[in-house]
């Protein structure tokens, strides 16, 4: 190891206790969200679970696949900033439980195609049930995520055992176990996101739907990266970092941003000049009841402002900015989530075996307190866990022959 990268070495990273705390409390907080959106509103408890869940997952997923695409494209300038996405995936295992216990205890609130009542009078969903069905729903979820948690946590293996060894058979195995990752997520997320998303609205489809998925995984987890590297700077570590890699950061941000609008429109476009009501459907829901307003502001935070923002090259360069828009970008994707739930399991709540009985049932958004509530829980077990693996490795990749 050369001598420049012995004066980049640093103590084993500790968490400031009040980022701990803080993270702790978002725990704490969320835990009493749920439980009361559970007790009051079961429906609208479990999509709060729902929502919060899949969205510290894709934050998860996101650094397994910045971390992947760094690997397996040879990227050597981001040896630096690797842990922070790498420690990332070690949510993973957690996420797998998470999503477990969500879909499980509320899958009968949630998935229209639980609902016997429904389903024997539906014909189209009648023939789905060799595929929607509650056994081989988990099935695929456990195997799925067993999948993501299994490869990222060979690929944090590697890594850290190179600190100790210096072998470089450990980036070489990581290319390709980078490979396998990526084509075992390219596979399987868009069954993750057809079951555990798209099969809340059982009669709407899109083939582009997996792939709207990856991008937001992918944008969100950058969006995460950075935010959690722009702190680690502001702490004083990461002392190789500057403002070329906030550069490339913001280049990550601004492309998949922007990849993230190209299939939103191209789903939009496809389903509108299609006009086939099985399609047009999922649109329409989001056009009434007052989603409006969130349907639009959906794509301002997603798109325009980051767009927009990180355009001129002085921006990408400049870590307030930066840090700015990679919340913006974390507002977004939940707002993208929220809108993806909300609706379809407000209408089976009001419609199902479980809604329907007195008053006219709520349609539309309302102060989203419980499904904010209850993605503290998700986001503070997750930057609890990615605290965690931090501390246990060095923070630069020791011995790594692109330092």
């Amino acid at each position: 190891m050369s001598d420049h990268s012995h004066s980049l070495e640093q103590p084993p990273y500790q968490a400031p206790t009040n980022v701990r705390n803080l993270a702790l409390a978002f725990v704490g907080i969320g835990v009493l969200a749920l439980g009361y959106g559970v007790a009051t509103d079961a429906a609208r408890g479990w999509s709060s679970g729902l929502i919060g869940a899949y969205y510290a997952l894709s934050l998860a997923i996101g650094g397994a696949v910045i971390v992947s695409l760094m690997n397996v494209s040879k990227a050597g300038w981001g040896v630096v900033v690797r842990r922070v996405p790498e420690a990332m995936t070690g949510y993973m295992p957690v996420a797998l439980v998470a999503m477990a216990a969500v879909c499980w205890f509320g899958m009968h609130h949630l998935y229209e195609w639980t609902d016997h009542s429904i389903v024997d009078h539906d014909p189209l969903l009648r023939r789905k049930a060799v595929y929607l069905n509650p056994g081989a729903f988990m099935t695929r979820l456990v195997v799925i995520l067993a999948g993501w948690s299994a490869l990222t946590w060979a690929i944090r293996r590697n890594s850290s055992q190179q600190d100790t060894d210096g072998d470089v058979k450990h980036t070489h195995r990581n290319l390709v176990w980078s490979v396998l990752f990526l084509i075992f997520f390219g596979l399987t997320m868009t069954f993750a996101a057809l079951d555990w998303l798209m099969s809340l609205e059982p009669h709407w489809f899109s083939t582009m739907f997996g792939v709207y998925h990856f991008a937001g995984a992918h944008v969100s987890g950058a969006a995460m990266a950075t935010l959690l590297i722009l702190t680690l700077k502001k702490q004083g570590q990461l002392p190789a970092v500057n403002e070329n890699h906030y550069h490339d950061m913001g280049k990550m941000l601004f492309a998949f941003s922007t990849f993230w609008a190209y299939i939103w429109l191209g789903q939009y476009l496809l389903i509108w000049y299609s006009n086939i009501p099985e399609e047009t459907g999922y649109f329409l829901t989001r056009y009434e009841h007052g989603w409006f307003p969130l349907f639009g502001l959906n794509v301002v935070l997603n798109f325009a402002i980051p767009f927009f923002t990180l355009i001129p090259r002085p921006n990408k360069r400049n870590p307030k900015i930066l840090m700015a828009v990679a919340l913006v970008i974390l507002v977004g994707h939940w707002l993208d989530i929220y809108l993806q739930v909300a609706p379809p399991v407000q209408h089976f709540a009001a419609h199902g075996a479980h809604g329907g009985h007195g008053g006219e049932p709520h349609l539309g958004p309302s102060l989203p307190v419980v499904e904010l509530g209850a993605t503290l829980l998700f986001v503070g077990a997750f930057l609890l866990v990615t605290l965690r693996t931090l501390a246990g490795s060095s923070l630069l990749p020791k011995n790594d022959p692109y330092l």
